[in-house]
């Protein structure tokens, strides 16, 4: 009945609430005080819009220039290492269509589950994380980048998830309080977000 678990990010202490609430005395072990890491990087974003998969057709340009820029969302440190090769190799292997397609619906089916856990979360625990569902905005500055998040958005809608185009004028009606110097965004009403810390 004693479990203990490796790592206090959001993985780790939701299965230590989950054995909790089953009956078992959990330990958790980190080498940090729990405030910083991968779950405090994400920004607690909660995103069930964001059902395409990472490794989709146009990645791979993308990525190469991504992987060699230290403040890119994808950048990897340049280093010889067979796993490292054999992960790039994966996911060359996997930017395509067809692929996308297969992962949309899981994406989608986990995504939702997770928000509904979030949800719970909110009411059960005996603190405030600053759950909110205000939505997400995608700003857009070329017309590019545009066509690129109208196309999201056709897939999100298309999959069941609401997403609206707008105009920069809308952006800023939803934005009152700073200047909107976007072309334009795509906005995700059903996504949340929270403090990670």
């Amino acid at each position: 009945m004693r479990i203990g678990i490796i790592g206090g990010g959001i993985i780790g202490l939701s299965s230590a609430y989950y054995l909790n609430k089953a009956g078992y005395e959990v330990t958790i072990i980190d080498k940090g005080d729990l405030s910083d890491g991968c779950s405090h990087g994400n920004a607690g974003m909660i995103v069930p819009s964001h059902i395409i998969p990472l490794a989709a057709p146009g990645m791979i340009a993308k990525g190469i220039r991504w992987m060699f820029n230290s403040t890119s969302p994808f950048y990897v440190k340049p280093r010889l290492n067979v796993d490292l090769l054999r992960w790039g190799f994966q996911f060359y292997k996997h930017a395509n269509e067809r692929h996308v397609q297969a992962a949309i619906p899981a994406l989608k089916e986990l995504s939702f589950y997770s928000k509904a856990q979030y949800q719970q979360l909110a009411k059960d625990l005996p603190f405030n994380f600053n759950y909110a569902e205000r939505g997400l905005l995608m700003l857009y500055q070329t017309a590019e980048t545009e066509h690129e998040e109208a196309e999201t958005a056709t897939i999100a809608n298309d999959h069941g998830v609401k997403a609206q185009i707008l105009s920069q004028e809308e952006v800023q009606v939803l934005e009152p309080d700073v200047r909107v110097t976007a072309r334009g965004a795509v906005y995700f009403p059903g996504d949340a977000h929270l403090t990670p810390q």
